[in-house]
């Protein structure tokens, strides 16, 4: 009966200890237990500027720590790559127990009795340690890194990409809440006059000055003026709760002033110069550089197969209770392999590799046409929204002056309570279109960015 044990001997503890020690991702764990005091962060007590709220978005939000170990991951994998090109160091360890021993014998002498001894022990002791460098793989090893590398690129970009997106999102949620507080004070302003004009029409319907009628259509617009107030206050509080949920801040967090003005920014882009930076700098055109850059290095990887591979191996043998007692042996190997014939499967790997090549340059072009059509469609947002502006600014005085006089009109008896409640319709209206042109603007002007692939973080006021 024959028992065998195989070990493997790489001194796993002292690996595990140096990985360990050595490990990056540490401070990856350190910042998943400070997830749960991030609601406690203090805010500026003069407010919080936009600038301060997309960093406090990049520094907490899961999307971009989730994009930071993506490119922490595609960094080991090309350092990982980088050590195949380095020699190996194996060692193995052979033990093996027999339940008998056998006897060899031979006559030294011709007529005499046959020498007997045993043919070893009934324990074997073999450690093997070999060091091996590999010398020409067909460029494989070189080509594996190069993916490697492109992988590690992809991972960058594609964390850009998703940086541009948070900011994006925080423009979006920031100007909301700007845009959403002027509807409040637009309405509380509109709720304010119909009261006092309702409370006029009152006292002329009592002094026998109007019909009922006009008093009741006066109390119905009161009634539906303080109705969109209370929907302005939950499109508010909706505001907050998102902006909140980018920060990462608990829903009853206290609000705080958000500083940064809504105001009309300067702009004076070219929209063809636009579309050269989007196609230079946009992620998806960067993304599709390192897919087509990987394809061809699919390519090669798969015609490295029809080469031979070489290695320098070295060998250190000691073999201890066998026949042969080596007691060192050393020895040095120069490998060479080669597969002659597969039936044609490295053949169908290199031309799928071509057709995925062929794929990855059609889908190039496919983003290369998106990215054009969406900087386009931004550019022309940004331009919509700014010669809206204009046009709300001067219809705003319009509006308030026309409902100035048709309240003097109306205090008069000169006009309808209609006329009134249309005026101050109509001067609403023009406030909140004048706002929401705003917010609108520097939103698009950030989207139209985005698609350039420029959006960074803003200067700190």
């Amino acid at each position: 009966m024959v028992g065998r044990i195989r070990v493997y001997g790489f001194v796993v503890w002292v690996a595990v200890a140096w990985v360990g020690a050595a490990n990056p991702t540490a401070g990856l764990a350190e910042q998943g237990r400070a997830d749960g005091d991030e609601s406690a962060a203090a805010v500026p007590a003069d407010g919080m500027s936009l600038a301060a709220s997309i960093e406090m978005v990049l520094e907490r939000s899961p999307m971009s720590r989730a994009a930071d170990a993506g490119l922490l991951a595609a960094e080991h994998g090309r350092r990982s790559a980088r050590g195949e090109f380095l020699p190996k160091l194996k060692t193995s360890m052979d033990y093996t127990r027999t339940d008998e021993v056998r006897d060899i014998e031979f006559a030294l002498v011709p007529g005499q009795p046959p020498t007997r001894f045993p043919a070893g022990s009934d324990e074997i002791l073999t450690s093997t340690t070999t060091l091996a460098q590999p010398i020409f793989t067909g460029l494989a090893l070189l080509n594996r890194y190069r993916v490697a590398d492109l992988e590690r690129q992809g991972a960058d970009v594609q964390r850009n990409e998703v940086r541009q997106e948070l900011i994006l999102q925080t423009y979006r949620s920031y100007f909301g809440i700007l845009v959403a507080e002027k509807y409040v004070q637009v309405m509380d302003q509109a709720v304010t006059q119909l009261e006092a004009h309702a409370e006029v029409s009152r006292q002329f319907y009592e002094n026998g000055m109007i019909p009922k009628n006009d008093t009741l259509k006066t109390l119905v617009s009161l009634a539906e003026a303080r109705q969109k107030k209370i929907q302005a206050v939950h499109e508010l509080e909706l505001g907050w709760v998102q902006l909140f949920t980018l920060l990462r801040l608990e829903p009853g967090t206290a609000r705080f002033r958000l500083s940064e003005p809504l105001a009309r920014k300067p702009f004076h882009e070219e929209l063809e110069a636009c579309v050269r930076t989007g196609l230079a700098r946009n992620p998806r055109i960067l993304l599709a550089d390192t897919d087509v850059a990987k394809a061809e290095k699919a390519v090669a990887l798969a015609r490295s197969s029809f080469f031979p591979h070489v290695a320098l191996v070295g060998g250190l043998v000691h073999e201890n209770g066998g026949l042969s007692e080596v007691g060192m042996e050393l020895s040095a190997t120069l490998r060479a392999e080669w597969t002659v014939w597969e039936w044609g499967s490295n053949y169908y790997a290199v031309q799928k590799n071509r057709a995925l090549l062929q794929a990855a340059e059609a889908e190039k072009t496919r983003q290369m046409d998106l990215v054009r059509y969406h900087v386009r469609e931004a550019y022309l947002k940004v331009k919509e929204s700014d010669e809206s502006i204009g046009v709300a600014e001067a219809s705003i005085e319009q509006a308030e002056e026309n409902y100035r006089i048709t309240v003097e009109q109306y205090n008069e008896n000169m006009t309808t309570s209609t006329e009134v409640l249309d005026a101050q319709t109509l001067q609403a209206q023009a406030q909140m279109n004048y706002y929401r042109a705003l917010s609108t603007y520097n939103v698009a002007i950030a989207a139209l960015q985005k698609a350039m692939g420029t959006l960074g973080e803003p200067p700190a006021p």
